[in-house]
């Protein structure tokens, strides 16, 4: 490998790492100001909306074309619709369980990709990945607190299930968009993305009107989080993990990529307080391990939460 290489290889792995560290803090921007100030569905409305209004226009200012095709269209609807259920079950488990354990559980997601991948690509796993699953499936049971003396409320469970929901519906989200591309050819990221989020924004913004969820910002400070989620983890990090992943090899994109869940769990015990007791932190450790061995069969990783 030349040195010109080397350079272009460094940058993808940075600009991979940034991207990692910005969508660490999605789930701590939630938690910022969701309970007393905001409820987690209109915290998801405010995150796709902002975010769809800001990568529409970094669109524009890369002169891409804005508008996909009807035939397109369809499939990022159906994506957007899948998108919203990721983020509604995302934001309450982030509230319920704590930021790091729903970024971890978010992130068994590469399970469901991986078999749906089977079923839709005909892609058969290796046999690490059936190992690594069964471990990962150990690793969550000692994760969320079966074996220690952590005491778990019902509210706590409900956080459990519903970051369990969100690895499953995200891992349908991912295949959705693979299937898109497929047949209906290459589409720029930025636009896909800004589509989706705001497909996303509409379905969350019923459910918000149902819900009878408060959907307007009561602050400055409220709007100025929502506006640092959705610019720094719903624009910029996914643009530069999106970027940077495919020209990076999949053993070495696979363990950058744990930085979210891992910085996640940082942020939430520096900021929140959230500890994990000894079982708990050999269930993430199980779980991560499980998790990055699954990510990269084939050379594949799929994008995290």
């Amino acid at each position: 490998m030349n040195s010109e290489t080397r350079d272009h290889s460094l940058r993808h792995i940075v600009l991979l790492s940034v991207g990692a560290f910005c969508i660490s803090f999605a789930a701590i921007f939630v938690k910022l100001i969701g309970g007393e100030i905001m409820g987690p569905t209109a915290i998801g409305f405010w995150r796709v909306l902002l975010g769809a209004i800001v990568l529409f226009g970094w669109a524009s200012l890369r002169r891409h074309r804005m508008f996909p095709g009807w035939s397109t269209l369809r499939w990022l609807i159906v994506a957007g619709f899948i998108f919203f259920l990721d983020l509604f079950f995302w934001h309450k488990s982030i509230l319920y369980s704590g930021a790091g354990m729903a970024t971890i559980l978010a992130n068994t997601q590469v399970f469901g990709t991986a078999i749906l991948s089977f079923l839709v690509f005909r892609e058969r796993p290796a046999w690490i990945f059936w190992a690594a699953a069964i471990s990962a499936i150990g690793g969550v049971v000692l994760l969320i607190g079966v074996g220690s003396d952590f005491e778990m409320s019902s509210l706590y469970l409900r956080g459990v299930v519903f970051g369990l929901l969100t690895g499953i519906v995200y891992a349908n989200y991912l295949v959705t968009i693979n299937y898109a591309g497929r047949r209906l050819g290459q589409i720029d990221f930025v636009v896909l993305m800004a589509w989706v989020s705001f497909f996303s924004a509409i379905f969350i913004g019923i459910a918000g009107l149902i819900e009878g969820e408060p959907m307007l910002p009561p602050t400055g400070y409220a709007f100025g989080v929502l506006l640092a989620l959705a610019i720094v983890a719903q624009a910029f990090g996914w643009w530069a993990i999106a970027s940077s992943l495919p020209k990076i090899e999949g053993s070495r994109g696979g363990l950058i990529l744990l930085l979210q869940p891992v910085l996640a769990t940082i942020w939430g015990i520096l900021f929140f307080a959230e500890g994990l007791t000894i079982v708990q932190g050999i269930g993430a450790f199980v779980t991560l391990t499980a998790i990055y061995v699954g990510s990269i069969r084939r050379g594949r990783v799929p994008i995290t939460q």
